[in-house]
């Protein structure tokens, strides 16, 4: 008897694919209402590895709370020690320990893992098995016969030449990029996504990172093996990420644009890898056990759910780029939403009350999940125009995640994304984020061609310095996921878009310690950054100006006749300040006095948090966004050529 004869004709649910998102959806779904038959359909006989092994906080999340893995997770796969960036010179002849540093300290508080795909999958089919679900492999979804409203879909199935078909009254596609019901529904697209290409694979006996370098070296860090390890260049990145059998998945991902030929095949990749000699240090006496790679990664679509009662999760709905790991956020957003829907709808025993339901709620919550994609993106179209360099990539790495932890992971954690009316209700502030990261990104592109004409762009990669970020998150880690602090949320997530920007400018225009000196953070506030997002050397003059001004004020209101406080470009590089006394009333001894406490003042450094609350500010600016600022373009080096090309056209038209 073959697997087709074994099948019930009808079920509750059929998903097609038995990867991750599917196989994690049976799963949830059958935790939320036991009573629900479910058949599950996988083509493979077995698994084998894949990429999306990293995760980060949203994942673990759903993993452990969501589908109650907890001890499987710890037991089974590798805890995750964030994300981690060493910086290369252009050549690539850096040693690992004198390559500058971005990353954790210690295991962070909220848990993400480093999964092995194919033991996670071969897993949860046993458990699947175990929790009443059907599970058949070596099967495939030949056609699928979606059907309108209430009524059933039928689902074609093959199996070496044999044929079945069964019946579900839900269907979702988690097929990966074979996407079985794009024959029904075409979804994807690439417009407005990333062009890169990823080619990877596993390797064992690479070297342990954690006994490289000297002691000095091997303490700034606990576990970097742990850590999704990332070596940048000009466009592109390679990982490192370490699975729980010893293997380890090594990879690129890169911008189609900056390849002439892009290493794909698989002895362009090696040779590629080789090339740098700290990853071919980590590679020495290494194996490559099996290889694959994609042209394009990225695709969108602006639908997962549908009133019709079928849907797509994973690779079938929608795809970025795996730099910041999110692929696994993506899927938990998919699952939580369809398993809301298909929960709820079964249960429904009026059904023209169900369907009404998911037609008023079915778009809300796609447009839900596409702007996370686009927020998503804009975090990742920012980084790339300057991933291979410290100075610049390095504070904003620092400044996405503690962005990633107060909005995206917290909002997770708190269920905001599933709750509609709290979401309608925010929109507004989506927009505003947005509207500064659009800002943030055109800044950081200009200021990188700054830097390179000037010779600036690497000094800091051969450093050897070492930054966690973790000052950006320390006050609110532990709190993420509570109700009731929106107001507080709004004020910490201005106060970092702020201090990024400034650490953006102190590079530009080569002012050290510009972002964090307590009298620029108190002189130089959001109103002046959104009526200057441009700030570069033409503005140098009007921000000695307002910063003495300040610092002016500061030193006046504790003497007892006033004088005048002049802070110079040399002001940064030297700290010496110059005093005037306006009125001639102070001794030279007394001057020196006032100089010195001047001085104390301009030295005095704090962190983003004590920058003044700028709230209403934002939320008047956020208010003031179209709704169309969340379809934008997202890579804004794109709308800038875009924006120069229509430029030069309107001058030839003149001429």
């Amino acid at each position: 008897m073959n697997k087709l004869d074994q099948l019930e004709s009808k079920y509750d649910v059929v998903i097609i694919g038995g990867g991750w998102a599917g196989l994690t959806l049976a799963r949830q779904l059958k935790l939320n209402d036991g009573a629900l038959t479910i058949l599950v359909v996988e083509a493979n006989t077995e698994f084998k590895a894949k990429v999306g092994e990293a995760t980060v906080e949203m994942t673990g999340h759903y993993f452990m709370k969501q589908l109650g893995l907890v001890n499987y997770l710890y037991r089974n796969h590798l805890p995750k020690n964030g994300l981690r960036f060493f910086y290369d010179n252009p050549e690539h002849t850096l040693s690992l320990t004198e390559m500058s540093e971005h990353g954790t300290t210690s295991i962070p508080p909220h848990p993400a893992f480093q999964i092995d795909r194919a033991r996670l999958e071969t897993d949860l089919v046993d458990m699947n098995r175990a929790n009443g679900i059907e599970v058949i492999q070596g099967v495939k979804a030949k056609n699928l016969n979606i059907q309108p409203g209430d009524e059933l879909h039928s689902i074609e199935l093959m199996e070496d030449g044999a044929s079945g078909v069964v019946n579900a009254r839900w269907l979702v596609d988690c097929s990966g990029r074979t996407r079985v019901a794009k024959k029904h529904k075409k979804l994807t697209r690439v417009e407005n996504v990333p062009k890169h290409f990823s080619a990877w694979g596993r390797f064992k006996n690479i070297q342990d990172i954690d006994s490289m370098g000297d002691m000095n070296w091997r303490k700034k860090a606990f576990g970097r093996f742990l850590s999704t390890n990332h070596f940048s260049g000009d466009g592109y990145w390679v990982w490192f990420i370490p699975l729980s059998g010893g293997y380890t998945s090594v990879g690129i991902v890169g911008e189609n644009s900056k390849f002439d030929k892009p290493p794909t095949k698989k002895q362009d990749f090696l040779d590629f890898l080789l090339a740098y000699r700290a990853i071919s240090e980590l590679l020495e006496g290494a194996e490559l056990i099996d290889f694959e790679a994609w042209g394009q990664l990225a695709y969108r679509a602006d639908e997962f759910i549908f009133e019709d009662r079928w849907a797509t999760s994973g690779f079938s709905s929608m795809f970025l780029d795996p730099l910041f790991s999110g692929g696994g956020d993506m899927i938990a957003l998919f699952n939580d939403h369809i398993c809301k829907y298909i929960v709820t709808d079964i249960s429904d025993s009026n059904r023209e009350e169900a369907q009404q339901r998911l037609a008023k709620e079915l778009p809300i919550a796609n447009q839900v999940v596409t702007e996370f994609y686009q927020g998503l993106y804009a975090h990742v179209a920012n980084v790339y125009p300057v991933i291979d360099s410290a100075e610049l990539c390095s504070p904003l790495l620092a400044y996405n995640t503690a962005a990633y932890f107060l909005e995206s992971a917290w909002d997770y954690m708190s269920g905001n994304y599933l709750d509609q009316e709290y979401w309608l209700r925010k929109s507004y502030l989506r927009r505003g984020y947005m509207a500064l990261e659009l800002i943030l990104q055109r800044l950081l592109v200009e200021t990188a061609k700054e830097l390179k004409v000037q010779n600036r762009y690497f000094r800091r990669n051969s450093e050897g310095f070492f930054e966690s970020g973790a000052d950006h998150y320390k006050y609110f880690v532990y709190l993420m996921g509570t109700q009731g602090r929106d107001g507080w949320r709004i004020d910490l997530r201005v106060k970092l878009w702020v201090e990024v920007f400034l650490s953006v400018v102190q590079a530009r225009l080569d002012l050290p310690k510009l972002a964090n000196r307590m009298v620029v953070q108190q002189a130089i506030t959001l109103p002046d950054l959104l009526q200057k997002p441009n700030m570069n050397g033409a503005d140098l003059n009007w921000l000695l100006e307002k910063l003495s001004i300040k610092l002016t004020d500061l030193v006046n209101e504790d003497i007892a006749d006033p004088v005048s406080v002049i802070v110079s470009e040399e002001s940064f590089h030297t700290d010496t300040i110059e005093v005037m006394d306006l009125a001639g009333s102070y001794s030279n001894k007394e001057l020196a006095e006032v100089n010195k406490k001047a001085k104390s003042i301009w030295v005095q450094t704090q962190e983003y948090i004590a920058i003044p609350s700028m709230v209403p500010v934002f939320l008047a600016f956020a208010r003031s966004q179209p709704d169309s600022i969340m379809d934008s373009v997202i890579d804004q080096r794109e709308a800038m050529r875009t924006a120069e090309l229509d430029s030069a056209h309107a001058d030839s038209e003149v001429v």
